[in-house]
């Protein structure tokens, strides 16, 4: 679903990322206070860590603090997520949905959204475990996983055989749309840092400041970049859904 209408089931690559970007420029100031929510919850066991005089130079920590946190975060950023994407599409379709109500409806789902998302991780260990390309398969089917499982009424398991019942027949489409919407992402990012640390450099700043504005506009970048994502997936399960 976009702001305007759902693009058709054979519709292109194009297509789609434009049929995005129309619900993305028309919900980002309303969703934004969500992503940047969802963006920050990520950091929080980076900080525990941080504060705690370690440092995130040296690998993935082995301190149970911190993974018991990074599991927390992540159930919180999702619930967040869920919340924006249930304001995203009443935005979409002309409703009028306020921060509480999408909070309340997110939390009625957040059982069937935690599950699904565990159940999901947990195939997705095995697919790229075992022979790598399995998890790449369920990695691009899972882009509509959230939707399906806010807006269709199904189970966890159900909504996951769900999602790759619906992104199969357009699997690389899909594939396309994500990697052009993450590396422009990326590319976003990594010229704002540099254009950043390039005008502290002339004007003589500290390390640690330029550090943290670069800290700071790259949670931005990635806030804007969520609630793109978000509208990618509700276009991509527009688009499925209504071929299937």
């Amino acid at each position: 679903m976009t702001a305007s209408k759902a693009p058709r089931p054979d519709a292109s690559v194009s297509m789609l990322l434009n049929a995005a970007s129309k619900l993305f420029r028309a919900t980002l100031l309303k969703c934004l206070p969500f992503a940047m929510l969802a963006v920050l919850s990520l950091e929080i066991p980076n900080l525990y860590w941080v504060a705690s005089g370690h440092t995130l130079s040296f690998g993935m920590p082995a301190d149970t603090a911190y993974w018991v946190l990074a599991y927390l975060a992540s159930a919180v950023t999702v619930f967040i997520v869920s919340a924006m994407m249930l304001r995203q599409r009443a935005l979409a379709s002309g409703a009028t949905v306020d921060s509480t109500a999408a909070l309340m409806a997110a939390v009625h789902r957040l059982p069937v959204v935690l599950a699904g998302w565990i159940l999901a991780q947990l195939s997705l260990f095995v697919g790229f475990t075992l022979l790598v390309l399995p998890g790449i398969f369920l990695l691009v089917c899972y882009l509509v996983l959230l939707p399906v499982l806010l807006f269709e009424n199904f189970n966890p398991y159900t909504a996951l055989v769900r999602s790759v019942q619906l992104m199969q027949p357009h699997w690389w489409k899909a594939l396309a749309t994500i990697v052009i919407a993450v590396l422009i992402l990326l590319i976003c990012t990594l010229a704002a840092a540099a254009v950043l640390s390039i005008v502290a450099a002339l004007l003589g700043g500290e390390g640690s400041a330029v550090q943290a504005i670069v800290a700071a506009v790259t949670i931005g970048i990635w806030a804007i970049g969520c609630v793109f994502l978000s509208a990618l997936a509700l276009t991509l399960h527009s688009a499925a859904s209504s071929s299937a």
